[in-house]
This record gives C-alpha cells, structure tokens and sequence, in this order.
C-alpha cells in the first residue's frame, strides 16, 4: 500500500479533527496522502489536493455517514476501495468509529482485511444513460394527489401493473436505506439480486417482489416523474417514459476487516443487543 484518499464532506466541520488524525497517522508510517481541495485547504495542506476523479490511492478513507460513503462512490475513480469511518451518525455502512480507525486502519495498512463488492444499478432512458446508483433508482411523480399508475416490466414478463405513490428499485445494500422505509425486505448483501418495492401501493395491488441481479427491469409512470438516485434528484420525466434498470458494470468496493453484515444489522436496525 502506498497511497490512501482521506474524504470528508464540506458540511462536516467535524470531520476535519479526524482527517488531521489520519493525516498525521498516514504520513509516520510512510504512506502518501490525497484529500479534496476543500479538505486539503481547512488543513493547511494545499500540496495534499486532488480532486476525487483524479484519485489515485490503493484505498480511500471516508469519514462521516453513509451519505459520504455514497459521495465517494460516485465521484472517485472505479474499483477504489473504501474504509467506512463512522462520525456521529447511523453509519450503518461503517466498519468502525473515529475511537477505532486508526487501530482499524493499522491492521488494514499491514493487509489484514477482505473486499467486498457491492452490486450497484445502471439506469437509462431512450435518450439518455444516468450515473450508477449505490442504493436504489426511484420513480417518484412530480405532484402529489391521486397515486399515478405504473407498469414494471421483468425483464420479457407480462407487465406488474399498480396505482403507488412511486417506485424503488434497490441494491442489497440500498435495501436498507429507502426501500426499507416503505416495508421492503431487508436483502443479504452476498446475494446477487435487486429489490422492487412500491410506495404506498393501492389496495395492496403490489408486493415487493426480490429478482436476479441478471434481470432487466423497465418502468414506466402514466404521470410527469422525478427520477431520484441515491436520494439525488437527477431528471424530470414527461409521463411514459420508460426507465430502463440493470446491473451496473461497476461495484462498490468496501474494505472489511471484521464487522458481520448480520452484527451491523442487529446493532443498526434492530436496536442493539436483544
């Protein structure tokens, strides 16, 4: 290992303290350092800046939520690994905390961790390819009142016709963010499969429905549609659109040295110790 990205948010003036801690841990045992330059400016550090498409490290360190976990993986350059540092927040991503990251990162520096790939979603419409999501695409329509209607197709089925409030397609790992929220299924992370889930449907008249990771899914919403991903609105759609969604052909790369999905899950979701 020669090269580790430090990445905190801008609006988390907290994190600096922590990336002043890595920074000084990282550059005593020899390693190259690269920070944003919003980071390298608050630390005195201009020499250390690169902005995250231009990266180049053996792993990235974020420190903040899942939020900044998911600012990293759309802006740094594929296949970069990265360490979750929890600060102050749900975190449920994180593999440790501001108390333990520099024990945790020792043992990471010396090679004792494991990779894991995280499926991510490639969304496109005729006219356009949008950045891969992490967590989920949405179909959410631009007004609220009566719920639109929408039509999923699974890959070449029949059409799964509903009246929701809208639609999300999830990762494994995107199914415990929003997807969860409108009573999906919480999804191993070792499966190879997305969740559909509908917002709210109408006299019950969908299910959430687990599909291959392999399966085309196309979408469409009889109303005027945001498309959100990530919790980042990225369109407006003119009604009958069709969205397309798949497997993205990148992945997620999170360093793991440890923490069970299954601890993090009790832990995070499920209140703690029973």
């Amino acid at each position: 290992m020669k090269a580790v990205g430090v990445i905190v948010r801008p609006r988390f003036s907290a994190g600096a303290d922590a990336a002043r801690q890595l920074l000084a841990f990282l550059e005593a045992k020899g390693l190259a350092v690269r920070m944003p330059p919003y980071l390298a400016e608050a630390l005195g550090r201009p020499e250390l800046s690169s902005e995250l498409r231009e990266m180049r490290v053996d792993i990235a360190v974020t420190v903040g939520g899942d939020g900044t976990v998911l600012f990293a993986s759309h802006h740094l350059p594929p296949r970069v690994p990265l360490l979750p540092v929890n600060l102050h927040s749900f975190g449920f991503l994180a593999e440790c905390g501001t108390d333990d990251m520099l024990s945790t990162l020792e043992k990471v520096i010396l090679g004792d961790f494991e990779v894991q790939d995280a499926l991510r979603l490639s969304a496109s419409t005729q006219g356009e390819r949008f950045p891969d999501a992490t967590n989920e695409v949405s179909l959410f329509p631009h007004e609220l009142g009566r719920p639109p209607s929408i039509e999923v197709h699974v890959q070449d089925s029949p059409p799964l016709k509903c009246r929701a409030d809208g639609i999300i397609i999830a990762t494994p790992i995107g199914s415990t963010a929003h997807a969860l929220s409108v009573s999906g299924p919480v999804l191993d992370p070792s499966l190879d499969a997305f969740l559909i889930v509908a917002a709210a449907p109408l006299r019950h008249s969908f299910v959430p429905l687990v599909v291959p990771a392999s399966t085309q899914i196309r979408v469409l919403m009889n109303k005027p549609a945001h498309l959100i991903m990530d919790g980042d609105h990225l369109a407006s759609l003119p009604a009958g659109v069709v969205v397309t969604v798949r497997k993205a052909k990148s992945s997620l790369r999170i360093v793991r040295r440890g923490s069970s999905f299954y601890s993090r899950l009790q832990g995070k979701l499920l209140g703690g110790s029973p």
